[in-house]
C-alpha cells in the first residue's frame, strides 16, 4: 500500500538522522575519556583507535531502541504540523493501518536487533577484553617508559628502572637496568616458567642492582600477578648494615608488578548467548534479560511512540520530545564506558 510504504520511508528516515546524531554523542564521549587516560599514560596510543571503534559499535547497538522512539516521534510530529494525519483520518485510514505500515519497517529491524544482541556484542566485548588484556602486558602500561629513568617511591623503597629499547611487538624489553634501595621484596625464580613466592627476599636496609640483556612482562596464569621475567643478566646486594658485596648471575629473574587499574574480572557481556543459557547462577540470569529486554524494547518503543507523538496544529512537533530527552539524558555516558 503506498500510505504505508510512505510511513516507511518517513520513519527510515527520521530514524536513520537520529541515530547518526546519537553515534557522534557516542564517539565523541569515548573518544575524549579514551583521550583522557592516553594522556594519563594508562593506554598506549595505538590501541586508542581500536577501542573507540568497538565502544563506538556497542553503544551504537543499545542505542537503537530509543533513536527509533525519537526519529519516529519527530515523524508523526511532522505530519501532525502538516496535518497529514488528518488528511489521511478523513481518508478512512485509522490506526490500524498506522501500525501495519510501523510494523514494516520495525519488525525486521527487531530481528537485526536481536542478531546483533545475541552474537554480536558478545564478541565485540570480547575483543574488547582482549585489547586490554594486551595492554596490560606492556611495558609501557605498567608504568615503565622506554628510553627514560622512571623513579618511584612507596614507603621506604625507592626504585629506578630504565628501558632501553622495546621490540616491535611492544613486549621484550631490551637492555633492562634496575636499581632499589631500602628494602624492597624480589623474587628470584628457580626453575625456568614459574615463580616461587616462597623464595622471596626480604632484604632490610640494603640496595640491590639488577641489569639484563632483556626483560618480558607477563601475566601468571596461576595466580593472575603481574611478573617481569629478566634473562640473561647480572644481581649487585649491598647490605649497607655490613658492607658485604653479593655479586651472581642469573638466566632468569622474576619480579612482581603491581596490579594495573584495568578490570578483568569476569565480564559477563563478554559471555556468549548459549553459554548464559547453560549457566544457573543469577548474574548470567540478569545479563541474558538484559540482552532480551533489549530485543523487544525497540517493538515497545514503536507501540508507544505513535501516541506519544499525538500533538495540537498548534502545539509543535518538539514539545513532546522534551520528556524523552530528559529521561534518557546520560544515556550515552552510561553506554559508552566500555
Amino acid at each position: 500500500m503506498i500510505i504505508q510504504r510512505y510511513l516507511v520511508s518517513e520513519i527510515m528516515y527520521t530514524f536513520a538522522a537520529t541515530l547518526l546524531v546519537l553515534l557522534l554523542i557516542i564517539v565523541g564521549n569515548t573518544f575524549v575519556r579514551l583521550l583522557g587516560k592516553v594522556s594519563g599514560g594508562s593506554l598506549p596510543i595505538d590501541s586508542l583507535g581500536k577501542l573507540v571503534f568497538l565502544g563506538s559499535i556497542n553503544g551504537l547497538i543499545k542505542l537503537v531502541p530509543i533513536a527509533l522512539l525519537i526519529g519516529m516521534m519527530l515523524a508523526f510530529g511532522r505530519f501532525y504540523r502538516d496535518h497529514e494525519i488528518t488528511a489521511m483520518h478523513s481518508s478512512g485510514i485509522g490506526p490500524k493501518q498506522f501500525y501495519k505500515g510501523i510494523f514494516l519497517f520495525v519488525a525486521p529491524l527487531t530481528l537485526l536487533i536481536a542478531a546483533l544482541t545475541l552474537f554480536v556484542i558478545p564478541g565485540l566485548e570480547q575483543t574488547t577484553d582482549n585489547i586490554k588484556q594486551e595492554i596490560k602486558q606492556r611495558p609501557e602500561a605498567s608504568g615503565i617508559p622506554v628510553g627514560e629513568f622512571m623513579h618511584s617511591k612507596a614507603s621506604d623503597k625507592r626504585i629506578t628502572l630504565f628501558v632501553e629499547d622495546i621490540d616491535e611487538k611492544n613486549v621484550v624489553m631490551k637492555r633492562f637496568f634496575m636499581h632499589v634501595d631500602e628494602q624492597t621484596p624480589l623474587t628470584p625464580t628457580e626453575d625456568k616458567t614459574q615463580v616461587n613466592p616462597s623464595n622471596k627476599l626480604d632484604e632490610e636496609n640494603s640496595e640491590t642492582i639488577l641489569s639484563a640483556q632483556q626483560a618480558l612482562l607477563y601475566i601468571d596464569p596461576r595466580t593472575g600477578d603481574r611478573i617481569v621475567k629478566i634473562e640473561n643478566g647480572s644481581r649487585y646486594d649491598n647490605n649497607k648494615a655490613t658492607g658485604e658485596m653479593s655479586i651472581f648471575s642469573f638466566s632468569e629473574h622474576g619480579i612482581h608488578i603491581p596490579a594495573l587499574e584495568v578490570n578483568l574480572s569476569k565480564n559477563l557481556e563478554a559471555e556468549p548467548t548459549l553459554s548464559l543459557i547453560e549457566q544457573n547462577d543469577q548474574q548470567s540470569h540478569a545479563e541474558l534479560h538484559w540482552r532480551l529486554a533489549l530485543i523487544f524494547s525497540a517493538p515497545v518503543m514503536a507501540l508507544l511512540a505513535f501516541p506519544l507523538s499525538y500533538n495540537t496544529p498548534r502545539q509543535g512537533r518538539f514539545g513532546k520530545l522534551a520528556p524523552v530527552y530528559y529521561t534518557n539524558l546520560t544515556l550515552p555516558t552510561t553506554l559508552c564506558m566500555c
